[in-house]
């Protein structure tokens, strides 16, 4: 997959014959190509436009029809290019500027381990450490510095239901994620650009971030759709494209981004950077100022469903901690943030706690597992009584097995089936700080014996199966993984 470019280049050597097809459809599997067989080729026109996609190919072969090639034993490639213009595309008077696929094979290869030579070194897990942080980096949009949440839509979380979503946007927390493992990881400049795009969406005049998520050049997400001609993978209907979610407000996002700015600000020591975008503090400091104490969505995106969620309390509680920390570094003064974000935790102590545990919201006895956040988010002390009968509810309420934790027990649509993989690192990340370094190892170990042969993973996981589950690979997980290991690897004296 060479940069830049909408293409895919296969090379290939075969001592054996071999048959590819080639059925590209355009606008979802509506409208079915024009096909010309051209010299060294095919091209497949869309007949409503001028986008097209272009087959290129070397080596001994024979087209038997627009859709099948016969390749006869040897070596070659095959290229095959989206244009959105068909006259500057792979066969147009400029094709001769785009790669040259053995050069770019090599010099793919170069840049994407150059990025990987730049980063943090760790010992433990080092090649899913490796593989996490290329995912997040090819999940990052450069033009931009967008980074979206996964690549693919409507994978279903459960094989033949309906929970099929559009994860192909640019979520505001899950973003604040990848920055955050950016930064653990080393890659400054590449967490700066993360939180640039974020910064370029704030809003002074209203809610700091209008929506929850965004396209990758930054404007408003599409409304969601239903493909109603399409029948899901493994007959898991509907597929959908566009995300709902965009109609939601979710009080939670702003304390996300303000702990990655915080965090790069103190990696960096970049104070400049930060007062540059100053007026982003003040904007969402005052936001949350004055609309913490409503009910919202929370971080699972419930539809219809608005409660005091205790995480969504704490993340107002972190932005405004955050901000005065920042305020505090720069030499502002800006005391009230200190003092209403002693409110929120006041607040949370005084209606967020149920039995003696931290609650799911405000007068509920259940537990989710975005309470695994207090203590990594510096809202209390992971050895504190509270957090530990917690912690201890949610690994009684929330495991499966091979510490892989359901999100919660249910939701507005009724039971949910499997295990989501972003909270095994939320668990890992806990264990560090209850000094429990071998039980967070064998939590990252699970995790990674549940992903795919090439260290992949998505949203969830079949316990049972090890099976990916939902939208893959996910930001989330990969994000959480570089998180928890760089941490379990600056404990003194850990050795894996």
């Amino acid at each position: 997959m060479p940069l830049s470019l909408t293409g895919i280049i296969r090379i290939f050597e075969s001592d054996v014959e071999f048959d590819v097809e080639i059925k590209p459809v355009f606008n979802y599997g509506l409208i079915n190509p024009g096909i010309d067989v051209v010299e060294n080729g095919i091209v497949f026109k869309n007949p409503q436009s001028n986008e097209g996609v272009e087959l290129l190919v070397q080596g001994n072969y024979e087209i038997e029809d627009g859709y099948k090639i016969h390749i006869r034993p040897g070596k070659g490639y095959l290229y095959l290019l989206h244009s959105k213009d068909l006259r500057y595309g792979l066969f147009s008077r400029k094709g001769f500027v785009y790669s040259q696929p053995y050069d770019a094979l090599n010099k793919t290869l170069n840049y994407w381990r150059s990025q990987i030579l730049r980063t943090r070194k760790v010992s433990f897990l080092e090649e899913l450490y490796n593989v996490s942080l290329l995912i997040i980096l090819g999940l990052t949009y450069l033009p931009s510095g967008g980074l979206v949440a996964a690549p693919t839509t409507s994978l279903p979380e459960i094989v033949g239901g309906d929970r099929n979503w559009d994860y192909r946007y640019v979520w505001v927390r899950d973003a604040s994620y990848g920055a955050e493992a950016l930064i653990k990881a080393g890659l400054f400049t590449k967490a700066r650009g993360v939180l640039r795009f974020l910064s370029s969406v704030v809003d002074p005049s209203s809610k700091s971030f209008d929506h929850p998520l965004y396209t990758v050049d930054g404007t408003m997400p599409p409304a969601e759709e239903e493909l109603t001609w399409l029948k899901g993978h493994k007959l898991s209907k509907p597929v959908r494209i566009g995300n709902a979610a965009y109609l939601q407000v979710q009080t939670d996002v702003e304390g996300a981004f303000m702990d990655s700015l915080y965090q790069y600000m103190k990696a960096t020591g970049q104070k400049e950077y930060v007062e540059d975008i100053w007026w982003i503090i003040e904007s969402i400091a005052e936001w949350v100022m004055k609309s913490w104490e409503t009910k919202s969505t929370d971080i699972w995106e419930q539809r219809g469903v608005l409660e005091h969620f205790v995480h969504s309390k704490v993340m107002n509680w972190v932005a405004l901690d955050r901000a005065s920390k920042m305020a505090e570094e720069l030499g502002h003064n800006f005391k009230e943030w200190r003092d209403e974000a002693q409110k929120i935790k006041e607040d949370v102590m005084n209606n967020g706690v149920t039995s003696g545990h931290f609650s799911r919201y405000y007068g509920s006895e259940d537990v989710d597992a975005a309470l695994l956040t207090l203590p990594i988010y510096g809202f209390i002390d992971a050895k504190h009584n509270i957090f530990k009968n917690t912690f201890k509810k949610i690994l009684d309420d929330l495991v499966v097995e091979k510490d892989l934790l359901l999100r919660y027990r249910s939701d507005f649509m009724g039971e949910v089936a499997h295990p989501f993989t972003l909270t095994s690192t939320w668990l890992a990340r806990v264990y560090i700080r209850m000094g429990m370094m071998e039980d967070a190892k064998r939590v990252l170990l699970n995790l990674a014996s549940c992903s795919t042969d090439l260290y992949l993973i998505a949203e969830h996981v079949d316990a049972s199966l090890c099976d990916p589950r939902g939208n893959y690979p996910q930001l989330f997980p990969h994000a959480g993984v570089v998180s928890a290991i760089t941490e379990l690897e600056e404990i003194n004296g850990y050795s894996s």
